[in-house]
């Protein structure tokens, strides 16, 4: 609408108590900057002194670091030319949303490496304020309503059918923004194996491909790896799934503290690098790897001095299903882990040396799956190699941005780079030819 649309309505699958989806349970987006000048902007602060402890001696986060950190976590099977294109656009795109009345706040206890400045009331507060900004504007939310099928008629237009009061309903321009398939559990195991069937969600249910399926069904060209997703290290108590408004209780069941301890499995093994990159650059990969663990579960272990120097997040010490042991062996006990073998991988490891320790047991979360449809840098989708006109995607929907890894907080800025875009072209195609929806 700030486009010029005049009609424009959202057709969310979730009810209105529960809409948001996964991005109301995040709160960090990774952007370029050239200065801490941006940063004291978008907390609306004059203290220099707040913004040089935030930026912890950095000068700039350029978008060739930026690109570095990307390709090197994600792995080489991406669109790299769509990735440089969203990290050029980052920056404006976080100062558009500021302009449009999004806001952040500094990070609380960052850990190493962390985005220095997260939404202010997070993920939740992002979508909070944009569905109420999206209505003042005169945008209509139709919740409660499932898309099934997409047809095109005969004169171009999209004909969009599903279960709710929002259908069916024509429209000149079509922009999906569903999310993966990571909600259909026969997809799961369909894409990315069996061990992913009943695998737990740290994100919401309502993902199911659908939208994702009827636009390939009409053409659309699948990308991305459809046999990875993104998944985390988590609180062995995590839930089936979380819903919109459960933000803080996402938040304390993350365990990303993992580089400043160890992680074994129930062989007292480890089967994972946790010092090869910063903690938001590997996690992801990680999550990944703890299903592959004999009973799908892992445990973080952490001595003395970690504990002593106040390093770890208050949700690891209360934990109830944490231990803290007078030695390896009674911890290795307590959890079922093999004796010897953890008391041989301690006594190789100087990062753990001093009791008493903590033993967090961790699972994997998994948020979204990273196959999806092939877009230009405009969000355009594409069919047959070339745009579908009036056809556009957004958020975790896209394929291509993703192989192997994730670096923290670019599935939120990949979203409002893209979705800037399409709402652009969405709106300049319509009005050309009638009504958006």
């Amino acid at each position: 609408m700030q486009a010029g649309a005049t009609a424009v309505a959202v057709v969310d699958a979730a009810p209105e108590k529960l809409r948001g989806g996964n991005s109301s349970l995040t709160k960090s987006m990774r952007f370029s900057w050239r200065d801490s000048a941006h940063l004291a902007r978008l907390l609306r602060t004059s203290d220099t002194g707040l913004v040089e402890e935030l930026v912890a001696g950095r000068s700039e986060y350029a978008n060739e670091q930026y690109l570095d950190d990307w390709l090197r976590v994600s792995g080489s099977q991406v669109n790299t030319a769509l990735i440089a294109s969203i990290i050029g656009r980052s920056a404006s795109a976080i100062t558009w949303m500021y302009e449009s009345g999004q806001r952040w706040e500094p990070r609380k206890n960052p850990l190493p490496g962390d985005v220095p400045v997260v939404l202010e009331g997070g993920g939740q507060g992002l979508q909070d304020r944009n569905f109420e900004q999206f209505e003042q504007l005169g945008g209509r939310v139709f919740h409660d309503s499932a898309l099934t099928d997409i047809e095109v008629t005969v004169d171009g237009m999209y004909h969009i059918k599903g279960v709710g009061p929002a259908f069916p309903a024509t429209c000149a321009a079509l922009v999906l923004a569903s999310g993966g398939f990571e909600g259909n559990e026969r997809m799961r195991e369909r894409y990315l194996g069996e061990s992913w069937r009943d695998v737990k969600l740290r994100g919401v249910p309502f993902n199911k491909g659908v939208p994702l399926m009827a636009a390939i069904a009409i053409g659309a060209d699948k990308a991305g790896n459809w046999a990875k997703c993104h998944a985390t290290p988590q609180g062995i108590l995590l839930p089936n799934h979380m819903l919109p408004g459960q933000m803080q209780e996402s938040h304390a069941l993350a365990r990303y503290a993992y580089p400043r301890g160890i992680v074994v499995n129930r062989n007292g093994l480890r089967f994972f690098d946790e010092a090869a990159d910063y903690g938001n650059l590997t996690y992801v990969t990680l999550g990944q790897k703890i299903l592959e663990q004999p009973g799908k579960v892992a445990f973080q272990i952490f001595d003395k001095a970690v504990l002593d120097a106040d390093l770890l997040p208050k949700s690891y010490l209360e934990d109830p299903a944490s231990v803290v042991a007078a030695s390896i062996e009674d911890g290795a006990r307590r959890l079922f882990i093999d004796v010897e073998n953890l008391v041989e991988t301690v006594r190789a490891h100087p990062r753990v040396g001093t009791p008493p320790y903590l033993f967090v047991p961790v699972v994997c979360g998994l948020t979204f799956t990273y196959g999806g449809l092939s877009v230009s840098p405009n969000a355009e989708v594409y069919g047959g190699g070339r745009p579908m006109i009036g056809l556009y995607a957004v958020g975790e929907i896209v394929g291509g941005l993703y192989d192997q890894g994730y670096p923290a907080g670019t599935g939120l800025t990949a979203g409002a780079v893209l979705g800037r875009a399409a709402g652009a072209s969405a709106a300049t195609y319509a009005m050309k030819i009638g009504e958006l929806l």
